[in-house]
């Protein structure tokens, strides 16, 4: 690689190794969660928006949402004819994402080759060492070592970057993170480059995008890298800006649904409330989803984001157990997440539960525990992700050094890592805990969202939300695959 060549055109690319939630902090194939949603690649929407501010054309390909395979990719290389390729990675997919770069040097041995994700933060120096294919890999908020490198500047002194010396051929790792201070400095994401009929609410059909209104979270929890990318920092765009966003989208692309996809989109309740105010007023009648902590919701807070056309509410619960919560740096307390939901459901927002199971504590008992709070949470909607121990968090720290990791890959592609990663998802458990094993995590998170979804009491409410709203037959759609995957897996 020649850093102070610029680039000219670039693609950017989701490579098709899978349908995956290719965001940092959630790294979960799609068909793992209980409601499944392929989100637009908005993170390379925004990239391709900065190459185009630094002089590059731009493309983005999403091949897994198209169900596109490499030959496609193969083909889009040949007519597009790219100088550079930068491809999504996620630690369950890297030994396939690689060959986004194999194949790209196949067709042209002079394009450049940029890996973008979390996984680089704490792992590939072996797979750049074993990959002559790879040039270079950005983790934390990329933005501006990317357009940094469109504009031919020489990778040496930036931060959050793994990259191979053009001269030396060393292996070179400038350490994280790598923040962007001011958010409202970002351009757009290029929304005109992607096929926005390919992401839909599965409630409504709609087509839905995501916004990134804030960055950044204080919270430890060991499971979790996105507090340790942001550096625990909070940070918030304008609610002016974030505004125009919404604008466009309305008025440019038809979109009127929305996921504000920040860690922590509740924590400032001053710029929250100012926020839901300025959507209220603008008379854009859009309809929107958050997430949010559940030691930043209360009365108000609620009413403000129903008023502004907020419907769902999805918050991290994690677990019905307080020593686990404490265990895990969660930095929570069991009554705050009945407050908030109980908060929500007087307001009439729906609700998500999240939890996480199979940290190295869990017990049956801890298990019955957090079955217990969700009957009595009963949120609209329940996902339990199965820990899955990312390099860089310090669940995985614990899972390697106390021997818990049962299953490991037996090959990571040909990059000559090795059996170097744990082998599991968010569906099947990868790490047996003090107490129990990895199937027996994957075989409760099965039967406890099966027991939790056929409650009748559950089913009725569900089926008259969805006659009010008109959905029935997506609802019952999304159940039939609900069920389906739960049985087989």
């Amino acid at each position: 690689m020649k850093p102070e060549q610029s680039f000219r055109r670039i693609l950017f690319l989701n490579p098709p190794s899978g349908l995956y939630r290719r965001d940092d902090r959630c790294q979960s194939r799609v068909e793992d969660q209980t409601v499944r949603i392929v989100f637009p690649p908005i993170d390379l929407a925004r990239l391709a928006a900065i190459a185009r501010r630094a002089g590059a054309e731009a493309r983005i390909g999403d091949y897994p949402a198209l169900g596109a395979s490499w030959d496609r990719y193969r083909a889009d290389l040949a007519e597009f004819r790219p100088d550079a390729v930068a491809f999504s990675v996620t630690t369950a997919t890297v030994g396939s994402d690689i060959e986004a770069a194999r194949i790209a040097r196949a067709v042209d041995p002079a394009i450049r080759t940029v890996a973008l994700g979390q996984h680089f933060e704490d792992a590939g120096e072996t797979l750049l060492r074993s990959e002559p294919a790879l040039d270079l890999a950005l983790h934390g908020e990329v933005e501006e070592n990317f357009e940094r490198l469109v504009r031919g500047e020489s990778p040496a002194n930036w931060a959050a970057v793994l990259y191979r010396n053009p001269e030396s051929g060393e292996i070179v790792r400038r350490p994280g993170p790598a923040i962007v201070e001011d958010l409202d400095s970002l351009p757009f994401p290029a929304r005109d480059l992607l096929d926005n009929s390919l992401y839909r609410s599965p409630e409504t059909g709609n087509p839905l995008t995501t916004i990134q209104a804030n960055r950044g979270c204080p919270a430890r929890c060991v499971f979790c890298p996105a507090g340790r990318l942001s550096d625990y920092r909070l940070r918030l765009r304008s609610p002016v800006r974030i505004l125009e966003e919404i604008r466009q989208c309305v008025e440019a692309f038809g979109l009127r649904e929305f996921l504000f996809n920040g860690d922590t989109f509740t924590m400032n309740k001053r710029w929250l409330l100012e926020l839901c105010a300025a959507i209220s007023d603008s008379g854009l009648g859009i309809r929107w989803g958050c997430n949010s902590r559940v030691d930043t919701m209360d009365r108000e807070r609620a009413e403000a984001l129903r008023r502004a056309g907020c419907w769902v509410v999805a918050f991290g619960v994690e677990s019905g157990d307080q020593e686990m919560l404490d265990r895990m740096k969660k930095g929570t307390r069991l009554e705050q997440a009945e407050r908030a939901v109980e908060a929500c459901k007087a307001a009439g927002l729906a609700t998500h539960a999240f939890f996480v199971i199979g940290l190295p504590w869990e017990t049956k008992e801890t298990l019955d525990r957090t079955m217990a709070l969700a009957r009595r949470l009963d949120t609209d909607f329940f996902d339990i992700n199965i820990a899955y121990p990312l390099p860089g968090t310090e669940f995985y720290e614990i899972a390697r050094r106390e021997g818990l990791i049962e299953r490991l890959k037996e090959t990571h592609g040909k990059t000559g890592e090795g059996a170097s990663l744990p082998d599991g998802s968010y569906a099947r458990a990868a790490v047996r805990t003090h107490t129990l094993s990895a199937d027996y995590l994957t075989r409760w998170r099965r039967n406890a969202l099966l027991r939790l979804y056929a409650r009748p009491r559950y089913v009725a409410r569900t089926l008259r939300r969805a006659a009010r709203t008109g959905t029935v037959r997506n609802y019952l759609r999304a159940a039939a695959t609900r069920v389906r995957g739960l049985l087989s897996s």
